[in-house]
């Protein structure tokens, strides 16, 4: 073989193989590329805001949020004292992906599907939590509200469903038959979600909290009561 065919057998080979480069490599890049970029710079951020009321001991309220905005992640803290006269709060920047796994923790625990739950008769504790996210151009937001989450977590209560008769009194026996075992009325999501949001922060943040909470009872001299 010449070396002018061996060049032009050279050749034919390094355009064949751009071709093959091009058609199974190199065009599914150029039409994926552009999805991958919107992917990547898309608006992205969600929030989980809790609103604690109190009934008992130094402080009123609380209120915890933490926010993802693009990737940078933020938590605000803030506390009133009893009488509603001094509030203390503060905002600080959070590093690491520590807030995108409280926010999965979460929704695994049903943030997105709990629903409003009556406010038992002289509550301890009253909450309203509120999560918001957008991805691109689409969001949604969800808000629910309770009262005593520990006793939700820890009750044997059950519901019952009454079947009445259509006319006539209840009497004797009869009305022992009218009520049939419903469910259980133990839910432990909503304590599980209080406590996450609570615990949540490093040790400097939850310090910060600590303190506000002993400032604000020092206003009333008297200390805060155990968790």
């Amino acid at each position: 073989m010449s070396e002018s065919v061996r060049a032009l057998f050279i050749f034919g080979i390094m355009i064949v193989a751009g071709i093959l480069a091009y058609v199974y490599f190199f065009r599914p890049f150029l039409v994926e590329q552009p999805l991958v970029e919107h992917v990547i710079t898309e608006n992205s951020t969600w929030s989980v805001t809790m609103q604690e009321y109190l009934t008992h001991g130094p402080l009123s309220a609380e209120t915890y949020r933490i926010s993802n905005d693009n990737g940078k992640t933020t938590i605000f803290y803030a506390a009133t004292n009893r009488a509603g006269t001094v509030t203390k709060e503060f905002t600080a920047p959070l590093v690491g992906p520590g807030g995108t796994f409280l926010f999965e923790d979460l929704r695994a625990n049903g943030l997105w599907e709990l629903d409003d739950r009556a406010v038992r008769a002289n509550p301890v504790d009253e909450y309203v939590i509120e999560v918001d996210q957008t991805l691109g151009d689409e969001g949604g937001t969800h808000t629910f509200s309770f009262s005593d989450p520990a006793f939700w977590a820890t009750t044997h209560s059950q519901e019952f469903n009454l079947h009445l008769p259509a006319k006539g009194p209840i009497s004797g026996n009869h009305g022992a038959t009218m009520g049939v075992a419903g469910r259980s009325l133990r839910e432990p999501r909503y304590f599980k979600i209080v406590q996450e949001i609570r615990a949540f922060g490093p040790p400097s943040i939850l310090a910060a909290q600590t303190k506000i909470r002993g400032d604000l009872a020092a206003t009333l001299k008297h200390p805060i009561p155990p968790r």
